[in-house]
């Protein structure tokens, strides 16, 4: 029931924005942010059963708690980074929703280089 919920506050703000961006349009952005924060809070609590979720997973395998973290940095990087460069698009600033795109490639980039560098390790160790 609650991606019902969701789905119907979502089309109602969509709603609202659309009618307050004609009658007064700074009203608009704030009411588009507004509804999209709201949004995020009603999804927040599915984020502990993601990361459980995850967790069993990594344990299941034999990951190292030092990866399950930096997997978990990644998603919430992606995640938030997303939320921001769209929340930029709604403000109409297309360049900044761009570079802060960029800005969250390069912070991901900057996760995975130690994942990356233990990998290339024991690939190097298997070789000849």
């Amino acid at each position: 029931m609650d991606i019902l919920r969701m789905a119907g506050f979502s089309m109602a703000s969509a709603v609202t924005v659309l009618l307050l961006r004609r009658m007064r349009p700074e009203m608009g952005l704030a009411a588009a942010i507004t509804a999209g924060l709201m949004l995020l809070l009603m999804v927040l609590p599915l984020l502990s059963q993601i990361v459980e979720g995850i967790s069993g997973i990594a344990r299941a395998g034999g990951v190292k708690g030092g990866y399950l973290t930096q997997l978990l940095k990644v998603a919430g990087i992606s995640l938030l980074m997303d939320f921001a460069a769209q929340t930029c698009r709604d403000a109409g600033e297309d360049g900044l929703a761009m570079k802060t795109e960029l800005a969250g490639r390069i912070m991901l980039l900057t996760l995975a280089l130690s994942p990356m560098q233990a990998l290339l390790q024991q690939i190097f160790a298997l070789s000849p």
